[in-house]
């Protein structure tokens, strides 16, 4: 998951909506990085991973509109949503994807 997450998230990815790299370049990179991992596994990964960043997209729309409230506890908020609907991953990573996410609904 951590290979999928950097992946998408910490290499300028486009959003969610303009997928470049495509699936089968993504879960080539990841298979090259586990080697010991199934196929089943990465790819499982990989679709959580990209479950999380059409997630976090809405999620950051909805933050900009104030659905959420003002100040920290608003990003509190957001985040608790996040990990909600995309369990199993850590503080840092919810925070980042949230960052990103905030970069590309900017745009």
């Amino acid at each position: 998951m951590t290979i999928a997450f950097d992946l998408i998230f910490r290499q300028g990815r486009s959003p969610p909506s303009c997928p470049a790299p495509n699936d089968t370049d993504l879960l080539n990179r990841i298979r090259d990085k586990v080697h010991n991992e199934s196929p089943a596994m990465c790819r499982d990964a990989l679709i959580r991973i990209q479950r999380l960043s059409h997630d976090v997209y809405d999620i950051c729309n909805a933050f900009r509109e104030g659905e959420y409230g003002s100040g920290d506890e608003a990003l509190e908020a957001a985040i608790a949503v996040l990990r909600k609907k995309c369990p199993g991953l850590s503080d840092e990573q919810y925070r980042k994807a949230f960052a990103v996410g905030m970069m590309w609904t900017a745009f």
